[in-house]
């Protein structure tokens, strides 16, 4: 795998194990649950990017604060995570991953793309 670095903070990224969902797929806790069968992974897009989420960070996905995503401060609003359907075949595979973000590529790559896009 080529050298990747963070598009949030260039920090050199680490290749590891991943599981289906964007936000948690990166730590071993998700990587043993995931093992046990103990989620479902759904596709969604939010601000027309591709975003898979486990059932746990569905439900948790209203907590990020606006200035999380690029939004102005204030009260946590809705955001627009439109369901697109169940994942098919999940699988953990292999992927970058930001040691100081503590977030997999995939994420990261959404979440620099809605912080540009929510600040225009």
């Amino acid at each position: 795998m080529p050298t990747t670095h963070c598009p949030i903070c260039s920090t050199a990224m680490i290749e590891s194990d991943v599981a289906p969902c964007f936000d948690c797929g990166h730590s071993e806790s998700e990587l043993d649950e995931f093992r046990r069968n103990e989620h479902e992974y759904n596709s969604f897009q939010l601000w027309g990017h591709e975003l898979v989420l486990c059932d746990f960070c569905d439900a948790d996905f209203g907590s990020y604060f606006p200035e999380h995503w690029g939004l102005p401060p204030g009260p946590l609003p809705d955001y627009p995570l439109n369901l697109v359907g169940p994942v098919e075949a999940p699988a953990i595979a292999r992927e970058a991953c930001c040691p100081k973000c503590n977030h997999r590529l995939a994420f990261l790559r959404v979440l620099a793309a809605a912080r540009k896009q929510n600040a225009a």
